[in-house]
């Protein structure tokens, strides 16, 4: 296998879709084959430590496309026997990948090729990146499909769906699910619906709540649990007191403990949806496959790659109106 240095700010022990996407994929590689540049964060010492292969750190906080990280990249590279370097996001570090002489691909997700690939300013910044890949790796088709409209061209794609630990994501049995409910101060008999997400405007977490108000009259004793931080929490705080919907809003939920909220649910949702006229939308959504992997079904918004992650009508349902409650309610019960 060729030998190759990924570049990335999203990388465990950081916590996310990106972060779980890339280590999910690096940690079955041949450790020989693969090293890892990425960014400070809070126990990476002790994470780097317990891989197999080489995890190198930067001082900055963010990697950036400056000269600095540019030399630096090419001297891991060098020192690590890369033929090849793979950037990840191909905007604004990977802006770097054509100045540091080495062969190189790009990692695309969704929103970072989707925006500045519909923007005039970064559009051209975007095309002059994607043209002179080798190899563009893609979370799904719609990334996939982004790219291209991007470079205004082919691109040598390689789609590789998000991977998910089966080891760690299983069905949990009756006693297993109340044991983790009450651990989590949920209701162990009522009927429970999950969702683990970012909490920002797109992931549809307002839909979600407002959809949960109106679920009450057919389902009583209903309760939604939604696991996660972010910039929109005061905001869906208040949108629960307003509605009285049965909402608990957990927080960040630790690693190892988010098996278990999955698999302790009877539906997974998230209501993710496209903003700002197509610019935002959800790239692949590997929540919906951990929750596939814990055995509990999923309803999706429809937005960018959701419609891949869940297999309508199978592995779950995908809602076509992702903003309208009314509809995501009807989909829950």
């Amino acid at each position: 296998m060729r030998r190759h240095l990924l570049v990335t700010n999203d990388f465990p022990p950081k916590v996310g879709g990106i972060q779980s996407y890339l280590w999910e994929l690096w940690r079955r590689l041949p450790a020989d084959s693969v090293a890892v540049y990425s960014t400070p964060y809070e126990g990476a010492s002790e994470f780097d430590a317990a891989q197999d292969f080489a995890v190198s750190r930067s001082r900055e906080p963010v990697l950036l496309p400056t000269p600095t990280v540019s030399r630096r990249v090419g001297r891991l590279a060098e020192a690590h026997g890369a033929d090849l370097v793979i950037w990840d996001p191909a905007l604004p570090v990977g802006h770097a990948a054509p100045k540091v002489g080495r062969p190189y691909a790009v990692v695309l997700h969704g929103a970072e090729v989707a925006v500045p690939g519909r923007l005039p300013g970064t559009r051209q910044l975007l095309r002059r990146v994607l043209r002179g890949a080798s190899l563009v790796i893609c979370a799904g088709r719609y990334p996939a499909a982004e790219a291209e409209r991007a470079a205004g061209r082919p691109l040598p794609t390689v789609v590789v769906p998000p991977g998910v630990d089966t080891a760690r994501f299983q069905p949990l049995d009756s006693a297993e699910r109340a044991s983790v409910r009450d651990e989590l101060g949920l209701p162990v008999d009522a009927p429970l619906v999950v969702s683990v997400s970012r909490l920002v405007p797109r992931k549809g977490m307002d839909t979600l709540i407002r959809a949960a108000a109106r679920l009450r009259d057919r389902v009583p004793d209903v309760v939604v649990a939604i696991a996660g931080s972010g910039r929109d929490r005061a905001r869906l705080e208040g949108l629960v007191a307003s509605t009285g919907a049965p909402v608990r809003l957990l927080g960040r939920v630790p690693d190892e403990v988010l098996p278990g909220l999955y698999g302790a649910g009877d539906v997974f949702s998230m209501s993710c949806r496209n903003r700002w006229g197509g610019l935002e939308q959800e790239g692949f959504g590997i929540v919906f496959v951990e929750a596939a992997a814990a055995g509990v079904p999923a309803v999706a918004g429809d937005s960018g790659g959701s419609a891949e992650a869940v297999a309508h009508g199978e592995t779950g349902l995908v809602v076509r109106r992702p903003a309208a409650p009314d509809q995501v309610a009807d989909a829950l019960a």
